[in-house]
């Protein structure tokens, strides 16, 4: 049985892949800068630091990264604000099982750690989760796909790679919990894997609960 179960949070926990790349879309468009899906595809998995290097790579070195950065994640938060943090299917039905097998759990994200908590809270699940951590924490160096995150977390719990499970879905969580030696489940919201990373997964499903039965492998 795995001791501990380590979710990410934006397009694993909640819907909110969708309501961020609407934010990025409008913000780009607003700022002069018109965007694509694929580009917003190309930030999902990353942190702040890493967003804002991308978004010069996409607008050139003189555009403000931090002023976009922070417009879209204000029309994000209120778009969520008004219409809810919408949860995926399955979620609730997960922590059920891994309380009830008595499994630590923790969120590991690459959103801002008060982002973390807020959707956590909006959303009814606040204190279901021993731990929140996130990678634009200054201890850790490297956002995914580099596998610091989630080895940060298992430090946390006294807990080897190998013990715990790591919830995907984005290919750069996918990358990282390999890089880290982490079994990885995927579950696809914006993108599917390419079959070189499906076959290093655990598995691919497509709900949070069908992760019940690989609990206890």
């Amino acid at each position: 049985m795995f001791k501990l179960i380590i979710f990410d949070m934006d397009g694993l926990m909640f819907d909110t892949e969708g309501v961020m790349c609407r934010a990025f879309l409008e913000v780009t468009a607003e700022s002069g800068y018109p965007s694509t899906r694929d580009q917003f595809i190309g930030l999902l998995g990353l942190n702040s630091r890493d967003i804002q290097k991308k978004y010069r790579d996409y607008y050139g070195e003189d555009v403000d990264a931090a002023a976009i950065y922070r417009a879209c994640g204000d029309r994000k938060m209120e778009i969520l604000e008004t219409e809810g943090v919408p949860v995926k299917k399955g979620l609730s039905r997960l922590l059920d099982e891994i309380d009830r097998l008595g499994i630590k759990k923790a969120v590991a994200s690459s959103s801002d750690l008060q982002v973390i908590k807020d959707n956590v809270d909006r959303a009814g699940f606040g204190g279901r989760f021993d731990l929140l951590m996130s990678s634009a924490s200054a201890r850790i160096q490297r956002g995914k796909p580099y596998p610091d995150l989630f080895l940060a977390v298992c430090r946390e719990f006294a807990v080897k790679p190998g013990e715990a499970l790591v919830l995907e879905d984005s290919v750069n969580g996918v990358e990282a919990a390999i890089a880290g030696g982490i079994p990885v489940i995927q579950v696809p919201d914006f993108v599917q894997l390419p079959e070189s990373l499906k076959k290093q997964c655990l598995s691919v499903v497509d709900s949070l609960d069908q992760v019940i039965p690989f609990l206890c492998p």
